[in-house]
């Protein structure tokens, strides 16, 4: 529908904001959801979102987890397909977690490939 060009040294996480408010006054939108995944998920991002009045569905990953949350997330015991619901009542947020049995795998591979470079080198 749009689309706007940054300086190529621009970080991507900083220009999501500007792109979402020039999209949503550009078309008189005032119903909007951002759904955007973990590359553009920051504190300042989400702060800006939530102060803006934005709704979201942002991706995430494990390791940007707050102490608190990561406990929670860990304790979980979930099997391939399923999902858990951690709330946060003070933030008024909600964190979905699934898990796949193939990206475990694909996860596991990855960090076996990392150390074993990290050995080599």
């Amino acid at each position: 529908m749009a689309y706007d060009i940054f300086e190529g040294n621009k970080f991507e996480g900083h220009t999501m904001i500007p792109i979402i408010t020039a999209f949503k006054e550009k078309y008189k939108i005032d119903h909007f959801l951002v759904v955007a995944d973990a590359g553009l998920l920051s504190k300042e991002n989400i702060n800006e979102l939530e102060q803006k009045g934005f709704k979201y569905i942002l991706g995430a990953r494990l390791k940007n987890e707050s102490a608190q949350s990561k406990e929670k997330i860990l304790k979980l015991d979930l099997k391939n397909g399923q999902t858990a619901i951690i709330t946060d009542e003070l933030k008024e947020r909600r964190t979905i977690i699934s898990y796949s049995n193939s990206r475990a795998k694909k996860d596991a591979f990855n960090r076996t490939r990392g150390v074993d470079k990290q050995k080599a080198d």
